[in-house]
């Protein structure tokens, strides 16, 4: 958005939009309004498509670092992935309809509170990213997460998230080299201890009764550490938790 604001050759009308757009915060009466502009069938998202298909590595950082798996014909699927805030729901959008074009399926997940809310948005794109790999890996897919997008500490998240749920590689363009670099995902686990308390738990259970089987305290640390939920009178185990020790 922020390319677009700074070098496309728009209709005035529309550039105007996009720079209010691109500074807005989140919920904000123009980031509303660039949330509605990902109608698919409104000028600003034509005019945006246009722009991007002209130039797709100069107006998307995350195309730029997808271009060389793009260029071998080697991206079957991808999930994008935006935060909580109509701007990033337009450009995801736009991101959709260019990969689309391109022969590659495509999933637009806007990710509640991300970008607004830090704790509890960081721990739903965790979940998130749990559910799609799983989904993938599934379907045979091997799994690349690009960390282009994003601020550093929700890369940070998704290489974790990789390093914890099996997916392949992590890749993102290097700042300074000014090319894609791959990282391997290194296996990670849960601490025995918590996963132990977690398997004894299962997915769901009353908080009185997860007390009763774990003790108090350990249920609070299990909380702390963001592995656990609670929602209302229970307690439920991340999905990505979940997930990753296949909790039935």
């Amino acid at each position: 958005m922020r390319n677009a604001a700074q070098r496309g050759p728009l209709p005035p009308g529309i550039l105007a939009k996009v720079r209010a757009w691109a500074q807005a915060p989140p919920l904000s009466r123009e980031d509303v309004e660039a949330g509605e502009a990902a109608r698919k069938s409104g000028e600003e998202f034509k005019a945006l498509l246009q722009l991007l298909a002209s130039e797709p590595r100069v107006y998307s950082a995350e195309l730029n670092a997808m271009w060389p798996y793009l260029e071998r014909k080697s991206v079957a699927a991808a999930a994008l992935l935006a935060s909580d805030s109509g701007a990033s729901h337009l450009c995801a959008s736009l991101l959709e309809e260019y990969l689309r074009a391109s022969g590659v399926e495509c999933e637009v997940h806007r990710v509640p509170e991300l970008g607004r809310s830090f704790e509890p948005g960081l721990y739903n794109l965790l979940d998130t990213v749990a559910s799609l790999t799983a989904k993938y890996r599934e379907r045979g897919l091997r799994v690349y997460l690009n960390a282009t997008g994003g601020f550093k500490l929700e890369t940070a998240v998704l290489y974790l998230a990789a390093c914890l749920l099996g997916a392949d590689r992590v890749y993102y363009i290097h700042e300074a080299m000014r090319e894609v670099v791959e990282l391997p995902a290194l296996p990670l686990a849960v601490d025995q201890r918590f996963a132990d308390a977690l398997r004894k738990l299962g997915p769901e259970a009353e908080r009185e009764e997860a007390e009763r089987a774990l003790g108090r305290g350990l249920l609070h640390e299990l909380e702390r550490r963001g592995l656990v939920e609670a929602l209302g009178g229970r307690v439920r185990a991340r999905r990505w938790v979940a997930l990753l020790l296949r909790l039935s």
